[in-house]
């Protein structure tokens, strides 16, 4: 089993805080925006009192969450360790308690996958993943998951990623998160200029072209391998669009505008 890593500081580690946390920011989510059959979102994942309330955006949204069995979770990997693309068959743990991984499901994603290898050294210290866990716990308690880590994230492999995920999910069955921040300690201005630019790239569904630019302008995006996979799963489920539902930054939790984390809330409706 993965046990819970960053309890205690990215989220409480205390159930019923934690629990009082979330329907705090789900409710809030729910007063403002409408649910929506999906077949992914994008959530970041800093600590939750920067960006739970973005997150809860997306979950709160997608109408068909509450119905999935399985939950495809994609995250950068931050540490280092692990093998290029690497997806868990261990269960995961979160302090509402165990969810248990579709190892049936993901053993046939990695084989339609030419890049992916079983591997846990990749999950063992990774928050990217972690920290969604808890939302989806909150909304489907019988949810199992699968969380594939993807250290390379160029385009090939986040095609090769989707590519998978098309030729093994059903989208009445199942949904796709991808995790990351956007723009990494930029001043605000400079920040928001180009995730701007990012989620036009990513509503218009163009992975490609928005890896392009990513590389050309320096986008500072740390889950951009996740985001272009969903996008390759999204399109070949024939969804035309993805939707911005938010978009905030650290600057308005902090105080501090000079280096602000961006974070943004996306979904792909049907």
């Amino acid at each position: 089993m993965r046990t819970m890593v960053v309890a205690g500081a990215f989220y409480p580690a205390e159930k019923n805080e934690l629990g009082i946390m979330l329907d705090a920011y789900l409710a809030k989510a729910r007063a403002k925006y409408s649910e929506l059959e999906a077949v992914g979102g994008v959530c970041p994942h800093a600590g939750y009192i920067y960006s739970g309330e973005i997150a809860a955006i997306t979950y709160a949204s997608i109408a068909n969450l509450k119905k999935s069995e399985t939950i495809v979770i994609l995250g950068p990997n931050h540490t280092g360790y692990g093998n290029p693309i690497s997806i868990s068959l261990q269960d995961w743990e979160t302090p509402f308690g165990i969810v248990k991984c579709n190892n049936e499901l993901a053993k046939k994603i990695h084989a339609n996958s030419k890049l992916m290898d079983f591997d846990e050294n990749a999950h063992a210290r990774e928050h990217s993943i972690e920290v969604q866990i808890p939302f989806i716990q909150k909304i489907n308690p019988n949810a199992k998951l699968v969380c594939i880590c993807m250290m390379n994230q160029d385009y090939e492999s986040a095609k090769d990623v989707g590519n998978a995920l098309v030729k093994t999910l059903d989208t009445k069955k199942h949904l796709v998160i991808a995790s990351s921040d956007f723009s990494h300690y930029l001043p605000v201005n400079i920040a928001e200029k180009k995730d701007k630019s990012a989620l036009e790239y990513i509503e218009a569904m163009d992975s490609k072209t928005f890896q392009r630019a990513l590389e050309k302008y320096d986008w500072s995006i740390c889950g951009y391998g996740p985001i272009s996979a969903l996008i390759e799963y999204a399109k070949a489920k024939e969804i035309k669009k993805g939707k911005t539902l938010a978009y905030t930054n650290s600057g308005k939790v902090s105080g501090d505008f000079f280096a602000v984390v961006g974070y943004s809330s996306i979904i792909f409706p049907k």
